[in-house]
């Protein structure tokens, strides 16, 4: 399969000028929003497009008969006042740095080769919900191309029963997310309760488990009410008998701006690292990029290990600078993140998410990239 990759990587190759690698100019440039951090501190931003699965609204897993696809529920637009919050529980106080120093140290995760994990959402293209039967296919297929664990975002269309059923019989691990969208954190604690239902007595297949998906970066909450839900979160999960690590991920200039903040409340330092939206990045220096950004994401927290839970390359759309979408390009980069980074690195995705807005530079549906691992799917 290598074989097939790197002559790919030969035409794309032969089509560049010459390799341009990546500078630091603290600008991270990410699928959703462009973010860019002046001089001054400032931040300067583009308008914001919908990030993944912002309108569907989690609901409660139950079994379904697999017959016509449902749909999530679409979450009501809910401002955030006072009145709303009245009879919300507080959080309780991140505990200091020093109680979490031991962790910082223990937990590891990845791969010790080149391949990893994969993102998987369970949507049709008209965001119903995929059916049992096609979700077991799916994972199938995922196991078959060589990944050992599969990234989810959320609780919602059955991810727990259906995904996590099917990963157990492949023997495959589930980075399990939380998801959040609503500055009202309390509303995601319904998906903690629900992970703690499901994975009583089958804590084992869970990797990890990450509490947020930018939610910092698209303005859902701030870094300190963020430390606390994961706190707060972190102690209903290990009274319910969970003990691997916990952690949020965000685009690396944001942790990095809020690191005393989220580094004593994590286990695994983790962001989401996409070189198309820097500019400069071409896919023949995609790898380069992802490799330089995790070892600076590796000294983030003290003693912690960094880990890429969201990258790849879109197939189609416009160019971004250097970054130039396309198939073939997609199979350069996808295999030089690979080859540079591959075991600490999610790849976007398994397929590609029609149910998303294009985005920007017409992207957001085009980073499916399993097709380039293993057989064809």
């Amino acid at each position: 399969m290598k074989t097939v990759i790197y002559l790919g990587a030969a035409i794309v190759l032969l089509r560049s000028a010459a390799a341009i690698l990546p500078t630091h100019d603290y600008r991270d440039y990410h699928g959703r929003e462009q973010l860019v951090l002046e001089e001054d501190g400032q931040v300067d931003r583009s308008p914001k497009l919908a990030s993944l699965g912002s309108n569907v609204r989690i609901t409660v897993a139950e079994e379904e008969e697999d017959t016509e696809p449902s749909k999530p529920d679409i979450a009501p637009i809910i401002s955030y006042s006072p009145l709303e919050t009245d009879n919300v529980a507080k959080f309780q106080d991140p505990p200091p740095p020093s109680s979490y120093l031991s962790q910082k140290h223990r937990f590891s995760v990845g791969s010790t080769g080149d391949q990893w994990a994969i993102t998987y959402t369970p949507y049709n293209d008209d965001l119903t919900c995929k059916t049992k039967a096609a979700i077991q296919e799916d994972v199938a297929i995922i196991a078959k191309k060589g990944f050992t664990s599969i990234r989810v975002y959320a609780t919602d269309c059955s991810t727990l029963m259906h995904v996590g059923s099917a990963a157990a019989s492949h023997k495959l691990k589930l980075i399990l997310g939380v998801h959040i969208d609503d500055t009202i954190l309390m509303l995601a604690q319904p998906q903690i309760n629900e992970i703690v239902t499901w994975a009583a007595g089958k804590w084992d297949i869970v990797e990890m488990i990450v509490i947020g998906n930018e939610a910092i970066f698209n303005e859902f909450t701030t870094a300190a009410m963020l430390a606390e839900f994961i706190s707060s979160s972190r102690t209903i999960l290990r009274e319910a008998g969970y003990t691997g690590p916990i952690t949020t991920t965000e685009p690396l200039n944001i942790l990095s701006k809020y690191a005393s903040t989220l580094c004593p409340v994590i286990d695994v330092a983790a962001a989401n690292i996409h070189p198309f939206f820097h500019p400069e990045v071409s896919a023949d220096t995609a790898g380069d990029y992802v490799a330089v950004e995790l070892d600076r994401l590796e000294g983030l927290c003290e003693g912690m290990q960094g880990v890429n839970l969201e990258t790849g390359w879109p197939k189609q759309g416009i160019a971004n600078g250097e970054a130039v979408p396309g198939v073939l390009e997609q199979w350069v980069a996808v295999a030089g993140i690979q080859k540079a980074a591959g075991g600490r690195s999610v790849f976007l995705g398994y397929a590609d998410d029609g149910w998303k807005d294009e985005g920007e530079f017409g992207v957001e549906t085009s980073w499916g990239c399993a097709h380039i691992f293993g057989i064809d799917a």
